[in-house]
């Protein structure tokens, strides 16, 4: 299921990928700005790698408000 989502944000020029629960196992390359759930993350005892930024929830749903969401993979 990721790689689909993955593949799909990769062609979107206006894309942001958020990692959400499991999904900051992941360590994407790509030429989106990528986004991870911090209390994600430290229920899982991990740390964002350096060029993906972190939000909380809360700031997810302001994104989500703001932002036309198309796709949840």
């Amino acid at each position: 299921m990721a790689e689909i989502g993955l593949r799909s944000a990769a062609n979107d020029d206006d894309g942001i990928v958020v990692l959400i629960q499991d999904g900051v196992l992941l360590d994407p390359d790509l030429d989106a700005p990528t986004l991870a759930v911090e209390r994600d993350l430290e229920m899982r005892g991990l740390t964002a790698p350096e060029r993906i930024d972190t939000v909380t929830y809360d700031e997810l749903m302001t994104l989500m408000v703001d932002h036309e969401v198309t796709s949840f993979v």
